[in-house]
């Protein structure tokens, strides 16, 4: 599987960089192959100038069946996806496809119970979270991002000028080897007698066995690996490099040399990169014209910063934090890494730029996974992983289509009497003012209802000029994982709103900044908190945007709160649904327009378009957020109906307590400690 985004797992989404509609990237990694996001942002898509509902006295009540609720079809926009007639896209007969949607019993089986175990049974399943580890942080970039000293967690050191970015993709005469490895992994595994396992071991054990018996399905089928494109324009790698460049810190003169030798070798990762495209071409997953030339674009403007890029300034200050630098060596790494970006990098970029566009004649298209052969056990592999649950596809989409129903109605109960506190709705501003007051105040605030976090520092981020009228007001960067301090908040002060507080919340106390730490100091399981699905993470965090607006409301959560709530979801679960509408219904650009308005989002062709592409070629980004909330919101409210006694203080450190397991795992746990 495509391996490019663990590089960025501590980088800020693309989506935050390119549109203010998403906190949070793509990750396209099974998740045995650990890999970790810090960050956030603001995830409610701008298809419009408007997309609050202001509450009135009146309210239009309506029916809502399976008919109306899906888009009218015409002639013009029928879909040839959902009910398929067979006629797919052309692709290669060299890959492997599945002949089936594998169902959840065939990926994840019964075993009998192992011989090993206490202590022999804990020695075996830190044998293999380690060997899982090794495999996957193989590469400079991957280990210095993620840890301060990765010796100390067992990764042995790797030579930056050897091995600086590692591969990009496991190309499809590799699936036969990278899945016999993952069986060994596993055969490892159920030799431990689970039921002598313990506590946050135990936990582990069920993350991992489940991780990689997905990764198993994932390398059974070499088309798995070309179905979607890299170099997606509005959140592919390219999208955040400078980014993640721009977190190696270096605490000697080896750091910064290790830095050059990452930035000379992006012209062979991106190299890389653009064979997989050309492959995927040649295999008959080509994207559209108008796709290349998009991703084309997003190199162009990568090489107009080659004379004024931040970077050039950014390594300098890196460098005045070297103790004891000489006068020479600074003179000769300064050369050394504008060389390397205006001869190697931007270059890069540059011919990056030129074979998307050679691609543009390739005749693809870009279409929904229906269209594919094999599309829908593709899609239906990723909605497991992306929304960290074990719920099909179809059981999502009936959830996403029964909660937007129950918004509506939770919208006209709370319309009926607006007269109330529609005052308070259209003058609130959840926000103390800046970013500090912010984390100050609810630093504070959320003691009551959430459980504590380890001492831990965090610094301030202003975002780069050249990125301010396109990065949302905030987001989170967690790097070096083993260290509590090692935390960023990076602001927008152009884009701050008057419900930045809710921001802050999203992206520190008590959302992912808070999880993170939380997380890395309640498990000794390094794997628990390098793999975090996007799924379980976005989950939490919308979940903690919308807890937090009690604290800013001054009347706890009133009316004029729900309602802001309401308008938080509505549109993150409508763009879910098109999300799933375009892979397995096969909804067309209208059809999506259509289902939007009916809802009252004012959505036009033109307007959605980018979100449309965006939605086509990167499947299940919505998902991932819309879904993750959803069984997020759904456990808090299952864990308070069965345990009325327990208070928030309980279920939120129950819920954080039970790890990053998926969410059905996660609500097992819950109980048993609730109980």
């Amino acid at each position: 599987m495509k391996k490019y985004v663990r590089k960025l797992l501590c980088a800020l989404l693309a989506a935050s960089l390119i549109l203010s509609l998403s906190g949070c990237n793509v990750i396209r990694e099974m998740l045995a192959e650990p890999t970790e996001r810090e960050y956030a942002g603001d995830h409610k898509p701008e298809w419009s100038g408007e997309t609050e509902t202001e509450p009135t006295d009146e309210t239009e009540e309506t029916e809502e069946t399976e008919e109306t609720r899906r888009p009218k079809e015409t002639e013009e926009t029928k879909p040839s996806g959902g009910q398929h007639d067979g006629k797919y896209i052309k692709t290669s007969d060299k890959l492997t496809y599945p002949d089936h949607v594998a169902s959840y019993d065939e990926i994840h089986p019964k075993h009998t119970p192992g011989n090993l175990k206490d202590s022999d049974a804990v020695a075996r399943l830190n044998e293999v979270e380690l060997t899982i580890l090794r495999q996957y942080i193989s590469c400079y970039v991957d280990a210095d991002i993620l840890f301060e000293n990765p010796e100390k967690v067992g990764l042995t050191s790797i030579d930056a000028s050897k091995n600086a970015w590692g591969d990009v993709t496991t190309t499809a005469d590799k699936y036969p080897e990278k899945k016999a490895f993952y069986e060994k992994q596993r055969d490892l595994l159920l030799e431990i007698d689970y039921e002598t396992l313990n506590g946050d071991d135990r936990i582990a054990y069920d993350k991992i066995l489940y991780n990689i018996e997905e990764s198993i399905y994932a390398y059974s089928y070499s088309a798995f690996e070309y179905y979607t494109m890299i170099f997606n324009s509005l959140v592919g790698p390219q999208s955040e490099v400078l980014f993640l460049l721009d977190v190696f810190t270096f605490d000697n003169v080896k750091d910064a040399e290790n830095y050059i030798y990452v930035l000379k070798d992006i012209d062979r990762y991106y190299d890389q990169m653009c064979e997989y495209e050309e492959t995927r071409a040649k295999y008959g997953f080509a994207s559209s014209a108008e796709s290349y030339e998009a991703a084309a674009v997003t190199f162009d403007k990568l090489v107009e910063q080659k004379d004024d890029c931040f970077l050039y300034q950014s390594f300098e200050e890196r460098l005045d934090k070297i103790k004891g630098l000489s006068s020479e060596d600074r003179a000769r790494l300064i050369k050394e890494n504008e060389d390397a970006m205006k001869n190697v990098v931007f270059p890069e970029f540059e011919e990056c730029a030129k074979r998307m566009r050679a691609l543009k004649s390739s005749g693809g298209t870009d279409a929904g996974l229906t269209e594919y052969k094999g599309g829908d056990a593709y899609f239906e592999m990723l909605n497991r992983n992306q929304t960290n649950s074990t719920r099909t596809v179809e059981e999502n989409i009936k959830a996403l289509d029964q909660q937007i129903l129950k918004l509506i109605k939770d919208r006209s109960e709370l319309t009926k009497n607006s007269s109330v506190w529609k005052s308070e709705y259209s003058q609130h501003k959840y926000s103390k003012g800046t970013v500090n007051q912010n984390l100050d105040f609810l630093r504070g605030a959320i003691k009551k209802d959430f459980p504590a976090v380890p001492s831990h520092d965090y610094y301030l981020m202003e975002v780069p000029k050249v990125f301010e009228d396109s990065f949302s007001p905030a987001a989170y960067l967690g790097f070096h994982l083993d260290n509590f301090d090692s935390n960023v908040i990076i602001v927008n002060n152009k884009n701050v709103d008057k419900d930045f507080g809710v921001t802050v919340a999203h992206e520190a106390y008590p959302g992912h900044m808070h999880q993170s730490l939380y997380t890395r100091s309640h498990t000794k399981h390094v794997y628990m908190y390098v793999s975090g699905s996007t799924g379980y993470k976005e989950g939490w965090a919308t979940y903690c945007e919308n807890y937090a607006m009690r604290y800013f409301s001054g009347n706890g959560r009133s009316d004029a709160v729900k309602y802001c709530e309401i308008d938080n979801d509505f549109t993150l679960l409508l763009s879910t649904r098109v999300d799933y509408g375009i892979h397995t219904e096969g909804w067309t650009l209208d059809e999506c327009v259509r289902y939007l308005n009916k809802y009252g989002l004012f959505v036009t062709k033109s307007s959605f378009q980018r979100f449309y592409t965006l939605l086509v070629t990167d499947p299940c980004y919505y998902a991932k957020y819309g879904m993750g909330y959803l069984w997020t919101s759904n456990i808090m409210e299952n864990m308070r109906k069965q345990f009325p006694k327990a208070t928030d203080m309980q279920i939120h450190t129950a819920y954080l307590d039970s790890l990053t397991g998926t969410f059905e795992q996660i609500e097992a746990n819950m109980k048993k400690t609730l109980k």
